[in-house]
Formats: C-alpha cells, sequence, structure tokens
C-alpha cells in the first residue's frame, strides 16, 4: 500500500471516530466566543439598568467598597469591572462554605438581584473544554485525548489531498457524493490553519494530563499551581510581615496605577487574596488589546501597606511560549469583529466535518442495512442536528422558564440534553431523510420562538426595543438567533432537493 493510501485510510477511519466528539468541542467553542454577551443576553430583568458603565477606576471603587463592608472576611474577591462588552461589575467571593457570584451596577453600587439563574454562555464554554457536567478531570482528559487524534486526522488529511488547492476551486452543486466530497474539500482549505492552531494549543493548555510526571517529579502531586506561578513570575510576590489588618482605602492604590497601561489598555480586574489579614495582596490586571501572550500589565500591591510589590514577568522563551499558546487559544486579544471571524471560521470547521461525515456515509450506501452503518447514520443525527436542537431548546428555556424557579440552572441543563436524547426519536418514527426536514424546522422554529417570546413574556426585552436603546450586546444575540433560524429553513429545501 503506498503512502498516500496509507494517510487516506488513516484519514478516514481515525476521522470518523472521533468527528463527533469534535464537532461537539468545535461548536460549543465557536459560541463561546461571545459567551459574555450571551450571559447578558441570559438575563432580561437586567436589561433595565444597562447605562454606559463610569470609568474603570470609579467601577473598581465601587466594587472595593461593596466587597470590603459585606465579605470582609472571605477567603479572596475577584472583580471583572463593567465595559462597554458587559456593562456590570462581576464580584466572585469565597468564604469557608460559600462561593458567591454576583452582578453589579457600577453607577448606583446596586446588587442585581432580580435576574434569574442561569448559566448563559458560560455553560457552553464549559463544555468546550471539559464535557460539562462530566468530572473535570475526566472531561478535560477526554478532550485532549480528542484533540490528539484529530489533529492526526487533520495531518493525514493534507496528505490525502494532493490537488488540495485545485480542488479548493472546484464546487459541483447537487451532484450527491461529489457536491460532499468539494465542500469537505472547500471548508477544510479555509479552515486548515485555524484548526491546526486550535488543535495544537488546546492541547498544549493541557499537557499535563497527556504527560504529568514531568511536573509531578519537579514540583510534586498536584504541583500545576506551583509549575504556573513560576512561568508567570521570575520571584512570586509575597507581602512583607506586618502588623496591619486592614484593608488600606482604594484611593492609596489608584493613585499608584496609570489611568492607561503602556499598550493603551484600561483597567479590566483585580483581585484580592486573604483580605483584611496580614498577607493580603491586591493584583490589578489591565486589558490585552490585541496582547496575544497572557503578560498583560499587571500592578501588585500589600493590600494592608499599599506596599508595590510588583514582580518581575518571566519572560523566558518557554514561558513566553506558554503564554502565547493560551492567549491564541482563548481569543482574549481579539475585537468584537476579531472574534466572529474566529467563530465563524470554528462554524465553517463544523460543515467540514459534517460534509466529511456524510461523504463517508454516502461511500458505504451498499452496507445500509448492517448494523455499523446504522450506527452511524443515527450518530450523524444525533450530533449534528440534535446538538444544534438543544442549544436552541436550551436558548428557549432560559426565555419561557420563570425567573423564581428553584434550581432553574438544573432544569435549563436537564432541558437540553433531555431534548438532544429525544431527538433521536424522529427517526424512529419516520424515514431518516425526512427527519433531518423535521429536525431542521423544528429548531428553526424554536429560534423564532426564542427571540419572538418576549412579545408576550417581557415586552420590553424585546429585540425591537434592545436595538431601539442601541443595547448592542442583546440585541446582537437576537439577530444571530434569527439569522440562524433564517439558514436551516434554507438548508431544509436543500434536503428536500
Amino acid at each position: 500500500m503506498q503512502f498516500r493510501q496509507i494517510q487516506a485510510t488513516l484519514h478516514s477511519w481515525l476521522g470518523i471516530v472521533v468527528l463527533w466528539s469534535v464537532f461537539l468541542i468545535f461548536f460549543t467553542g465557536s459560541i463561546a466566543y461571545f459567551r459574555t454577551e450571551i450571559n447578558l443576553w441570559s438575563k432580561p430583568e437586567n436589561f433595565l439598568y444597562l447605562k454606559a458603565p463610569p470609568s474603570s477606576f470609579e467601577s473598581a471603587q465601587v466594587a472595593y467598597d461593596y466587597l470590603n463592608t459585606h465579605a470582609p472576611d472571605a477567603k479572596r474577591w475577584r472583580v471583572s469591572l463593567a465595559s462597554p462588552r458587559m456593562p456590570f461589575n462581576t464580584l466572585e467571593w469565597q468564604d469557608q462554605n460559600h462561593k458567591y457570584y454576583k452582578l453589579q451596577d457600577p453607577n448606583t453600587g446596586l446588587i442585581l438581584t432580580e435576574g434569574r439563574e442561569s448559566l448563559g454562555g458560560d455553560f457552553f464554554f464549559k463544555l468546550h473544554y471539559s464535557l460539562y457536567p462530566l468530572p473535570d478531570v475526566v472531561g478535560r482528559t477526554l478532550v485532549v485525548i480528542v484533540g490528539v487524534l484529530f489533529l492526526i486526522a487533520l495531518i493525514t488529511g493534507i496528505f490525502t489531498h494532493k490537488k488540495i488547492i485545485k480542488d479548493f476551486f472546484v464546487f459541483r452543486s447537487f451532484k450527491g457524493q461529489r457536491t460532499l466530497l468539494d465542500l469537505h474539500h472547500i471548508t477544510g482549505v479555509v479552515t486548515l490553519p485555524f484548526y491546526l492552531i486550535m488543535a495544537f494549543t488546546g492541547i498544549m493548555i493541557f499537557f499535563y494530563l497527556l504527560v504529568p510526571a514531568g511536573i509531578n517529579k519537579h514540583y510534586g502531586e498536584n504541583g500545576i499551581k506551583k509549575f504556573y506561578s513560576e512561568i508567570q513570575y521570575i520571584n512570586p510576590p509575597k507581602s512583607a510581615a506586618n502588623s496591619a489588618l486592614q484593608l488600606k482605602e482604594f484611593s492609596v492604590f489608584s493613585r499608584q496605577l496609570p489611568q492607561q497601561a503602556s499598550n493603551g489598555a484600561a483597567l479590566e480586574k483585580f483581585e484580592v487574596k486573604n483580605p483584611n489579614t496580614a498577607e493580603a495582596l491586591i493584583t490589578f490586571d489591565y486589558g490585552y488589546n490585541q496582547l496575544i501572550t497572557f503578560n498583560n500589565p499587571q500592578f501588585i500591591f500589600a493590600a494592608n501597606t499599599g506596599q508595590n510589590l510588583n514582580s518581575e514577568r518571566n519572560l523566558h522563551p518557554v514561558a513566553q511560549i506558554s503564554s502565547a499558546t493560551y492567549g491564541i487559544h482563548l481569543g482574549y486579544y481579539a475585537s468584537q469583529w476579531m472574534r466572529g471571524i474566529l467563530a465563524g471560521l470554528g462554524l465553517v470547521g463544523c460543515i467540514m466535518l459534517v460534509a466529511g461525515a456524510l461523504l463517508w456515509q454516502k461511500k458505504r450506501i451498499k452496507q445500509q442495512h448492517t448494523l455499523s452503518y446504522n450506527m452511524v447514520a443515527y450518530l450523524n443525527y444525533f450530533t449534528f442536528l440534535g446538538l444544534p436542537f438543544a442549544t436552541a431548546m436550551y436558548f428557549l428555556a432560559n426565555r419561557i422558564l420563570t425567573a423564581s424557579l428553584e434550581q432553574r440552572i438544573q432544569y435549563e441543563l436537564g432541558i437540553f440534553f433531555i431534548s438532544w436524547v429525544g431527538i433521536l426519536f424522529i427517526p424512529m418514527l419516520v424515514k431518516m431523510q425526512k427527519a433531518m426536514v423535521v429536525a431542521l424546522i423544528l429548531t428553526a422554529v424554536i429560534l423564532w420562538m426564542t427571540v419572538f417570546s418576549p412579545l408576550v413574556l417581557a415586552p420590553q426585552t424585546f429585540f425591537f426595543n434592545t436595538l431601539r436603546h442601541q443595547q448592542w450586546s442583546v440585541a446582537g444575540v437576537d439577530l444571530v438567533l434569527m439569522l440562524i433560524a433564517t439558514g436551516y429553513i434554507f438548508a431544509c429545501f436543500y434536503f428536500k432537493k
């Protein structure tokens, strides 16, 4: 067997083994680029408080004063400051028993308690990297194994298509197997650099799950925190011993901070470790502002004395590569438009996966009565049509479940997973071709219902109102849902033809 034939066989079989998992990972990852906007959209009760946020220093002052009053004995505070993308302060703190997560109006200091409980876009982010709700270590390990196999499938795909550039300019519509082959080629070439980079950086982020021996040997068991501390700083900052316990006024720190960092970024978040103790540390982080690495401007102080404790960043090439790996994969550097392009590439890559799976199925049409063929057909249906359907149901559940419902997050997640499994009943009742059309129509209808349900339930949060009040983050989510619903209607006509 020739080298190219070996690569083609490996690409075909390895691809079909990991294809459904890869689709899940890239589909949810594409959505996660806009998880902040979805988080905001998922709490329509807060739309009334959507205003232009004050300066980052004013927002920080409001958050700092609130936490010092209401959570003085917490283990740590974490605050993400209001921005045009998320116009509320996000407060997180932890005591001996609980973790707390609150949204705060930075203009008034008011804690927004009316918002419904929902994971919003964070659900897709967690599903992307840890297959939530699986245990973290189990989910991450499975994701990184799939990533390695997918990377091999990508590389073998390059060797398989010797006319990969020439075939990029050929598309034969409505030609069955040839159409799928052309679609697989075109979308594959368009997304190849993106997928290679994302697969590789994703593997590198979780490398310690694949090869833990090195870190365990040098840093001891569970030494990953020590490793990343060393990667970030040459000498990790520590507060000097002193008898002062109370935190300094926020103005003590703000006087020592620049209005804008050297890269032009504004203050974005701060964290306080061990507040109101002798070991209290406060860290101020400025935005990435098109900075790919995680070496964003940072200032560290002893929180009870105001002493500047800035520690020199580790700029060793290995540390820089590690930081850039995270930065490239997570896309924190990206502007709104850039995140749209990255999410679009992820979804185009999903089309590549769909075309490849259907092509594999078409080539084996003579085996359509075998168990393996039918299993692949059902898995294709379950993944490519079931996951978007379940996602649409998740969004609809966010709108129709009452805000005061107890354990509301569990209901939203339950609706997502039950809908995903439940869609398998459709091909049991009708032929697969018709089941595909039914699934597309159902998904489109549910997406339209999601957008228009506020007309009945909460008219002030309807798309036209958010658009009229220039609430772009939430209006953008509704607009994308409508565009996808329209695309699904067009897809119905294609499947019928």
